[in-house]
């Protein structure tokens, strides 16, 4: 009986380390997997991290779909859940995907969700709600500039003030006055082109009581293209200073473009009305003397103003100017005569020292001598084989060349001599004119369009009639 006792013992205790054991390796297998679960959690401070940005590589421009994306560590696919995508009215959602992401370092879920804008701005959107390991969370979206496709815009006129005012050509008019300026002070501006690929016309109105001068011109003028270099850049057309002589509102002169649009369009581009109000000057300028303010506003003009002696020219005198001008083009070995008797020339006739200097051919004559005598010691020297020699008429040779091309290039200048006339903005008698040259003016000839010249003087230009220039040849 005792034996039997001691056997039922025996077995309900191995019965019991059994389980035990059993019990024992559970919880030492599932305790690796239970901790490495825990470590796999999103903190709330780890969501506030996670932006939803902008992919690289894509333009943002209204109406096309931008994705933005999210990379959600630490969970799968399956424990993430996207609530609601709801946006603002004027931003529509598109579509969304949810994939895994996988790194050297970690692993997770990547969110990518499509939006549009219908219209051009900044945006804040809100944030997108989502279920991570069931707990609710927000992800916030990077702050975003919609801009239009300059593909599809229309070229445009934007004329940038020196204090930061901007004007385009698609902008209403305005009744009042953009800014205010002071009298006598020149305003300095730059006429832009945006959404264009060529510049093909280019003119401007002269306004009446001021000073109104182009001071650079850009490249552009030139007729480049730009081809598939869509940008909302600005490229400069012209450079211009503005000196108002009397107060009050005036309207800024007119342009006139025509341009070439990414399209391929041609658009007639004109600037609404820009009225700015003149003023007197502060205190410091008034207590300058006026002969002050107006030999500063007239300094673009020194070569247009009329000298206080009244000269009287004729248009013989200004033929036989001509003559003697053209004796010294081409003079070499009497230039400094033929020079002489044209300056007294003009010294007879009062006429003020022009700053146009016509180049003298007697330089193209000593470069292209220099270059026969520079050969010809260069042979004898190859002869009887002096290296110093040699590298010295190479020299020599070389910066006659260069000397020689300048100087045809230079020789090829036109210049003329002002009979008295009229210069315009444009090449049209019905244009405002800008100023009068006097009889005896030495102008360069830049260009011709039919009966009219555009000369240059100084700084500036215009347009005059072709009869009222006599050519130096």
């Amino acid at each position: 009986m005792e034996k039997q006792r001691i056997t039922t013992v025996f077995k309900s205790c191995r019965r019991f380390l059994v389980s035990f054991s059993i019990l024992f390796s559970s919880l030492f297998i599932t305790l690796p997997a239970f901790t490495q679960s825990q470590s796999q959690i999103l903190t709330a401070a780890e969501i506030r991290n996670l932006k939803l940005s902008p992919s690289e590589g894509q333009n943002l421009f209204a109406k096309e779909d931008i994705k933005f994306s999210v990379i959600i560590p630490k969970a799968v696919p399956s424990q993430v859940q996207v609530i609601s995508t709801e946006q603002k009215q004027d931003i529509n959602f598109r579509t969304m995907r949810k994939t895994d992401f996988y790194s050297d370092d970690y692993n997770g879920t990547i969110i990518e969700i499509w939006y549009s804008f219908e219209k051009s701005g900044s945006y804040t959107l809100s944030p997108l709600s989502v279920m991570i390991q069931n707990h609710r969370r927000q992800i916030d979206f990077d702050k975003v500039e919609i801009t239009n496709d300059p593909a599809k815009m229309n070229a445009r006129v934007v004329i940038v003030f020196d204090n930061g005012t901007t004007v385009f050509s698609d902008s209403p008019a305005s009744a009042s006055p953009l800014f205010t300026a002071s009298m006598g002070k020149k305003l300095h501006f730059t006429v832009n082109l945006q959404y264009a690929t060529q510049l093909v016309q280019f003119t401007w109105d002269i306004p009446k009581d001021s000073i109104f001068t182009q001071t650079k011109e850009y490249d552009f003028s030139e007729i480049k293209f730009r081809e598939r270099n869509y940008s909302h850049e600005l490229i400069p057309v012209a450079d211009f200073e503005w000196t108002a002589l009397t107060t009050g509102e005036q309207a800024l002169p007119k342009f006139k473009l025509a341009a070439t649009d990414y399209r391929g369009y041609r658009n007639e581009l004109l600037l609404p009305e820009i009225i700015i109000n003149f003023i007197e000057g502060s205190s410091v300028v008034q207590n300058q003397k006026e002969s002050d303010i107006f030999s500063d506003a007239f300094f673009q003009q020194t070569e247009f103003e009329t000298p206080s002696q009244k000269i009287t020219v004729t248009y013989e005198d200004c033929k036989k100017l001509s003559e003697l001008y053209t004796k010294e083009h081409y003079a070499f070995l009497n230039y400094f005569s033929a020079k002489k008797n044209r300056s007294s020339f003009e010294s007879s006739l009062n006429l003020p020292p022009s700053s146009l200097k016509i180049f003298p051919s007697i330089l193209m004559y000593i470069s292209l001598a220099l270059i026969l005598a520079s050969l010809i010691l260069l042979i004898l020297a190859i002869r009887k084989n002096q290296k110093i020699k040699l590298l010295v008429f190479i020299t020599i040779l070389v910066v006659s060349m260069i000397t020689s091309i300048y100087s045809l290039i230079r020789r090829n200048e036109k210049y003329g001599i002002c009979t008295g006339c009229k210069i315009y903005s444009i090449p049209a008698e019905k244009a405002e004119s800008a100023v009068e040259l006097t009889a005896g003016s030495k102008v360069r000839i830049l260009e011709k369009t039919g009966k009219w010249f555009y000369v240059e003087l100084g700084k500036n230009g215009g347009w005059c009639t072709t009869d009222k220039i006599i050519i130096i040849k």
